[in-house]
């Protein structure tokens, strides 16, 4: 057996609105290629009618339907391994094992009710996602697992206060998702399976010896390549072995890190909308930002006198890198 995680982020680079990790696990036999499994269901190049698309989030929401496209992504492979699609945000969220309540200290999410899904078609999503696991079982394939960990604004600054230095602030949010991936994986993995889990890369950064085994303390970790585009490495748990790479452009090399993309990109768009909501609820007219820096800044200019008036504490709102 084979078998292929992923991991990927979405949110590093805005002002406002949560940092999302995503990662996806799947197993096949050997040679099981996910975008040629799943060819009758999903396309990967561009966006086929009646087809979901896995590929890199920002290109699967590109467009006037991209937020559509990309809720079909997330909710019919949600439905593939779970049966059916999440219901709410908050329902969803404490499915995915968050702590709501950190969360709502923010006035912005007291709620999180968004009912799920937002624009898709509930009966559309459950037909394709039992198609697509039909699929991966006909084909001796399965969905094993999938995780989505949203860092919001007031972690995110924690982190940075804690370590004074945004790459390790990033890998600390991203390493929760890997360990939780890798862990669920040491115990299926037999002496003869082949493990790999393909992690788009943290930024610049080439080196990630000292910080996997400080994930997985209980596994050695040896440096198999390091240079740059592409970092490799060799976990052992016992007798087992998972392979860990972080590479340039990883979601378009794994179909578990183009999915991981989509479902990060997905949690990300539900918070930004209900941080969108309740300001505009408050301030008429306001545009609804997607937290970058430019808009972002434009955003907090026009809700600065809410800000002011409600006493709103900004470390929770604003990202201080």
């Amino acid at each position: 057996m084979n078998y292929l995680a992923g991991v990927d982020e979405a949110g590093l680079g805005p002002i406002l609105g949560p940092l999302v990790v995503g990662g996806v696990t799947m197993a096949g036999p050997e040679g099981t290629a996910p975008w040629r499994l799943l060819q009758r269901h999903v396309s990967k190049q561009k966006y086929v009618k009646g087809k979901v698309r896995v590929a890199d989030s920002k290109k699967v929401k590109s467009g006037p339907h991209g937020f559509r496209r990309l809720e079909e992504t997330a909710l019919v492979f949600w439905t593939a391994l779970h049966g059916q699609p999440p219901t709410s945000l908050s329902d969803w969220l404490v499915t995915l094992g968050h702590d709501l309540e950190p969360l709502q200290r923010c006035p912005w999410y007291e709620q999180l009710s968004l009912q799920l899904p937002r624009v898709a078609d509930r009966d559309w999503l459950s037909l394709t996602g039992e198609l697509v696991a039909r699929s991966l079982r006909n084909g001796g394939a399965e969905l094993l697992d999938i995780a989505v960990r949203a860092v919001d604004v007031e972690e995110w600054n924690g982190l940075i206060a804690e370590t004074d230095n945004k790459s390790k602030a990033h890998f600390h949010a991203y390493s929760e998702v890997l360990g939780q991936l890798v862990r669920r994986l040491a115990p299926r993995v037999g002496a003869d399976d082949a493990c790999q889990l393909i992690a788009d890369r943290c930024g610049g950064r080439m080196r990630y010896q000292r910080d996997l085994a400080q994930v997985c303390p209980e596994a050695g970790v040896t440096v198999v390549d390091e240079r740059p585009g592409r970092s490799s490495y060799q976990l052992r748990f016992g007798e087992t072995d998972i392979g860990v790479t972080f590479a340039e452009r990883a979601e378009d090399r794994a179909f578990p890190t183009a999915l991981a993309s989509c479902f990060a990109k997905y949690l990300r768009e539900l918070m930004l909308e209900c941080l969108n909501r309740w300001f505009q609820s408050h301030v008429p007219d306001l545009k609804p930002t997607a937290g970058y820096y430019v808009d972002g800044h434009r955003f907090l200019a026009e809700v600065a006198a809410q800000i002011d008036a409600l006493a709103l504490p900004r470390h929770r709102l604003v990202r201080v890198r």
